[in-house]
Parts: C-alpha cells; structure tokens; sequence
C-alpha cells in the first residue's frame, strides 16, 4: 500500500470515527437534558467540539486530495480546457501557499497549547491545536500533488485548447 493510500484510508477512517462520535455525543447530550434531569454531561458540549473540530480537520484534506472544494465553476467553464487547468493550478499553489503559512503558525500553537488544558476533559489544548498544524500539512500534500498532476497533464497534452 502507498503512503498516500495509506494517508487517505486513515482520513477517512478519521472522519467516519470523529463525526459519528460527534452524533453520540450530541445524542446524550439531547438525552440527558430532556429525559434524565438528575444527570448532566457537562463535557459532552466540549467533546462535540472537539470532535467537530477533528471531522473537518480530516476531511478537509480529502477534499483537497479529490478536488471536491469549493469553486466558481461559472467561470472555470467558461475558459478553454487549456486555460482552464492553468488556473486551477495557480489557485492550488495559492492555497498551498496559504497552508504553509497556517502550518508555520499552528506550530506555536501547538507550543502555547501544551501549557494549557481544557476546562471539562481537562485535556491539553496542544490536542485540539494539533488538528490546524495535521490539516494545514495534509492540505499541502495534496495541493502539491494536484499541482504536479495538473503541470504533468498540461505537458502530455500540448495540443489542449
């Protein structure tokens, strides 16, 4: 198996694990504030949150990975096929730009995180922060990929218009 096949199979599996935590956790919290009015789960809104978090800090990537982000596709359809991948490949390597700027600056959260726990689980923040420096990296990864695909493509195909 490839590291990448590797990467993205552990992302999904990511994503499928947090965010169906994400709806247990809301269930009980539902549960226990209508049914159960001696219990309360104080954690479960901090845990949504983190599991929130981790859905789209492993999603994101994926989405990065197939192309499956957001865009004006009125304009894109209106170029030439030729002209078209140009600038899909100069919006990638400005999102990666983007990206390798939020990686740098996750790392000093990560270091301020370390100091700090959260209120209910009372784990350390650097958990939480620790999904912008995984996310920023994966997004790229595969923003770097998508860039040489797309230059590789547009050397193979000359003859695009």
């Amino acid at each position: 198996m490839k590291i990448k096949d590797f990467i993205a199979k552990t992302l999904r599996v990511g994503t499928f694990l947090s965010f169906t935590a994400l709806l247990v956790t809301v269930v009980l919290q539902i549960v226990s504030r209508f049914l159960l009015s001696n219990v309360t789960f104080v954690w479960t809104e901090e845990l949504s949150r983190f599991l929130f978090i981790y859905s789209v800090a492993f999603g994101a990537p994926l989405a990065m990975k197939n192309q499956e982000y957001i865009n004006v596709d009125i304009l894109l359809e209106k170029l030439p096929k030729k002209s078209r991948y140009i600038l899909e490949a100069i919006i990638e390597i400005a999102a990666v730009g983007l990206f390798i700027i939020v990686f740098v600056n996750s790392i000093e959260f990560l270091q301020i995180g370390s100091n700090q726990t959260s209120a209910t689980l009372g784990i350390p923040m650097s958990v939480a922060y620790f999904s912008i420096t995984m996310t920023s990296a994966l997004i790229v990864l595969y923003g770097v990929i998508n860039v040489i695909n797309k230059i590789r493509f547009l050397i193979r195909r000359d003859d695009i218009v």
